[in-house]
């Protein structure tokens, strides 16, 4: 009974009988005898709760792809939206809560109740808690308030109404978790098994740098609403170590056991049905001889007719019934349309959890703030070189980028500034990060999108964030309605608290 129970214990419920928040379930369902101890390995269980945190293809492909990239402008619908919407509505979000409160949080902190107070399990304790960290962040970044500190309790506590907490509260709990964890973290001490860290390999330093760049994430994320906590944690980051290289990228490596879900939405052909690169980002990339062209663009099939431009985007926004389609050739097989690079495509493309690039950028606000010691425009110009580094493939030069192409593109754009730090991280989030495309839109209003006319897209036109699942209005409805009490009616035009822009 010692190793494998947890799969069972900790799987997915019955969503429709139970709170997804609580992580309720009877041992007589299970078919499990209630005299007998149970002893679970907190490896397995975080293995898990790791592979599990990534998503599924259901909720990344559904909410991720089809909705927030639509939304930040990397895809674009072949075809239009419908009349009457302005916006792709995404199908996959109450997907992703279930999974993320379900399966990752529930077994992320079952491995640190088993690990807390044990001093010798002290960086399991703290791994887990970063992690934990990670996927509560990007829930309440979708939603706002969130069950937070009262939610995991229904098997400890049988608590399946768990209440609300504000987003700034949640934030700030957040940060100081990541101090915390990252403080108690000491090389003498044992640690998780490589196979069973499947983000960091068991090297206790990794997890260092992740907490603490993560924490420089989330203290950027509030400065507009708590710039002194924010001026405070640059400070305190100073003298931290970061993730400082390519090789040093916080990546889920996808393989056969957990497949990348880009790879299989194209594998059963819906990238190619549903979407393409938009007109907005193709000309982004092409206007200004973006080096990555290559790597996120496959020319049109039809390019090979010398009057066929290579690249061409899909506009985002425009109607089915809009005339404007008799310009583009939806053709799959033999159109006049770009799609998504083939470098994204691959079973092997990692999962981006937190990168290189992204730290970069982050560094090169707060020195633009006057906050972070170093030069602003160096640290850009860094983020930029990162990214386009970053797809390099050892042994295969099709996304190989010169040092000469790098230093043209850094040459040929302009100087730094906040919308540019911005637009750049947008495109390096490009077809893998559309959560933190989706969250720094929002905190920032950049990059600033344009109709496929040239005219600006107004920031209100754009979702800002998602509705509650219809489980939690119906199975926590007073907690729920506390919520949106505090937050604003809940539809996805109603600001999160941290989204003052």
């Amino acid at each position: 009974m010692k190793n494998k129970i947890h799969i069972l214990i900790f799987m997915t419920i019955v969503f429709s009988m139970v709170f997804i928040t609580s992580c309720k379930k009877s041992l007589s369902e299970l078919n499990i005898n209630p005299n007998e101890t149970i002893t679970t390995n907190p490896e397995y269980l975080f293995r898990y709760s790791l592979k599990q945190g990534i998503c599924s293809y259901n909720s990344d492909v559904n909410l991720k792809q089809w909705g927030l990239m639509n939304w930040m402008m990397y895809f674009a619908t072949r075809g239009g939206v419908e009349p009457g919407k302005e916006y792709v509505v995404p199908t996959g979000k109450d997907a992703f809560w279930q999974e993320q409160y379900a399966d990752a949080l529930c077994n992320i902190n079952e491995v640190i109740l088993m690990t807390n107070d044990i001093p010798e399990d002290k960086n399991k304790n703290a791994a887990a808690r970063i992690w934990r960290v990670w996927l509560f962040h990007r829930i309440t970044d979708l939603w706002g308030e969130i069950p937070y500190s009262d939610a995991l309790k229904g098997l400890s506590e049988l608590n399946y109404t768990p209440k609300y907490d504000t987003q700034n509260s949640i934030y700030l709990s957040l940060i100081d978790e990541l101090s915390n964890a990252e403080n108690t973290m000491d090389s003498n001490f044992s640690f998780f098994d490589p196979s069973a860290d499947l983000v960091c390999k068991g090297n206790i330093s990794t997890w260092k740098k992740f907490a603490n760049s993560l924490r420089l994430r989330l203290a950027t994320r509030i400065k507009y609403r708590l710039p002194t906590i924010y001026s405070e944690q640059i400070a305190n980051l100073q003298g931290k170590s970061l993730i400082n290289s390519n090789s040093e990228s916080i990546l889920f490596p996808f393989n056969s056991e957990k497949k990348n879900p880009v790879y299989e939405a194209s594998f059963t052909g819906q990238a190619i049905i549903q979407n393409n690169p938009s007109k907005f980002f193709v000309d982004m990339l092409v206007n200004t001889n973006d080096p990555r062209t290559k790597i996120f663009l496959e020319k049109s099939p039809m390019s090979v007719l010398p009057w066929i431009p290579k690249y061409k985007g899909v506009p985002n926004l425009v109607l089915t019934t809009d005339p404007l389609w008799s310009s583009y050739n939806l053709d799959g097989n033999w159109g006049d349309i770009s799609r998504i690079g083939n470098w994204f495509l691959r079973n092997e493309t990692p999962g981006v959890i937190i990168s290189y690039s992204e730290v970069c950028f982050l560094k090169a606000e707060a020195a633009l703030d006057g906050l972070w010691t170093g030069n602003a425009q160096s640290l850009y110009e860094d983020g930029i070189t990162a990214n386009i580094q970053f797809y390099d493939v050892p042994g295969d030069t099709t996304w190989y980028v010169s040092n000469t192409e790098i230093n043209t593109y850094l040459q040929s754009i302009p100087a730094v500034n906040l919308e540019q730090i911005i637009t750049q991280k947008w495109i390096s989030f490009g077809f893998e990060n559309g959560y933190e495309a989706y969250a720094e839109y929002r905190r920032t209003g950049f990059p600033k999108f344009k109709k496929q006319d040239g005219s600006f897209i107004s920031e209100s036109a754009i979702p800002k964030r998602m509705i509650y699942p219809n489980f939690e209005k119906t199975l926590n409805n007073q907690n729920y309605l506390e919520a949106i009490g505090r937050q604003g009616a809940d539809n996805e035009f109603t600001k999160i608290w941290w989204d003052i822009n």
